[in-house]
């Protein structure tokens, strides 16, 4: 979810139901060496619950950046599921699991050091499924949290996620989070039921669909959610579009959020075509005309 998860998606996901977020991916030596670039990808005091997601594979530049870093966040995450190669190949995101000794160490090393919550993402395994392992290491090494996606680093996002692998994990002292393949409400709740976990995560699929939260938990407690009309769906988009504005400025801001139209317009007639015109969209009143021109002045409040 790196380029995805910054300030602007996450507000709107909070708007929407999201019970916490993560920071985009920030590397450790980043944190000293640009950190006018990291400082962007840091909480606002107005998020309820974010986290500050750090990736590295040396456990010194990990452990000063995240007691740099601990204050902004409520709690610092260790990625250890990142499957991206040129991640993968400096012995960072995903990496780790190639030597689980290594990752416990620095879960043991921050808990000692930092005074917020440790959690760590993580897959399966490297190449096969060790979720029992790692799940009993990183407990006893002090993690508060852990959630598994679920699928090897190296299936990527090949094939489909096995919630069921973590059913095996028993008498749980700390809480696990499933992930992986979770695109709709239904699948959030099958994924939970299957897994036996304490709760889903939910990344791709609330990209351009933040209702998603909302409708997760509306679907446990009453059994049904509502679906968001034309008139809100692209209020909602707007509304991400001039927070991204506010954020990076206007040219910047308008290039950041193609990546999340997709979402915001799946299924609408003639959302193939509007998505090619928007590509070409470099300032808000182009895309104002863009969505009258397509969708009618009238979802525009």
């Amino acid at each position: 979810m790196a380029g995805y998860t910054n300030l602007p998606f996450r507000m709107i996901s909070y708007r929407h139901g999201a019970c916490f977020a993560y920071t985009e991916m920030i590397a450790a030596k980043s944190v000293f060496k640009a950190y006018r670039a990291v400082s962007m990808m840091l909480p606002s005091p107005e998020e309820p619950f974010t986290g500050i997601q750090i990736y590295g594979s040396d456990l010194e530049y990990i452990l000063k950046a995240s007691e740099k870093l601990q204050s902004f966040g409520k709690f610092i995450d260790i990625n250890a599921g990142c499957p991206v190669k040129k991640v993968i190949k400096k012995g960072m995101g995903g990496a780790l699991l190639q030597d689980l000794n290594k990752l416990f160490e620095i879960v043991r090393a921050l808990k000692k050091s930092l005074s917020v919550p440790v959690t760590v993402k993580t897959r399966l395994g490297w190449d096969k499924d060790e979720v029992e392992q790692i799940y009993n290491g990183l407990a006893k090494s002090g993690a508060d949290m852990i959630v598994f996606h679920a699928r090897t680093v190296k299936q990527m996002f090949r094939g489909k996620a096995d919630w069921k692998a973590l059913s095996r994990i028993r008498d749980r002292a700390i809480p696990v989070f499933v992930s992986g393949d979770i695109f709709s409400p239904e699948d959030a709740v099958k994924a939970i039921e299957i897994s036996g976990a304490d709760g889903a995560l939910i990344a791709r699929g609330a990209v351009g669909n933040p209702w998603i939260f909302s409708q997760v938990a509306s679907l446990v407690d009453r059994g049904f959610y509502r679906t968001p009309d034309l008139e809100e769906r692209i209020g909602v988009m707007l509304e991400h579009l001039r927070k991204n504005i506010e954020f990076f400025g206007e040219k910047k801001g308008i290039v950041e959020f193609r990546k999340f139209v997709a979402g915001y317009t799946r299924n609408l007639k003639r959302s193939r075509e509007f998505r090619s015109l928007f590509m070409k969209v470099e300032d808000y009143d182009s895309a104002i005309d863009l969505v009258k021109e397509f969708f009618g002045s009238g979802v525009i409040t």
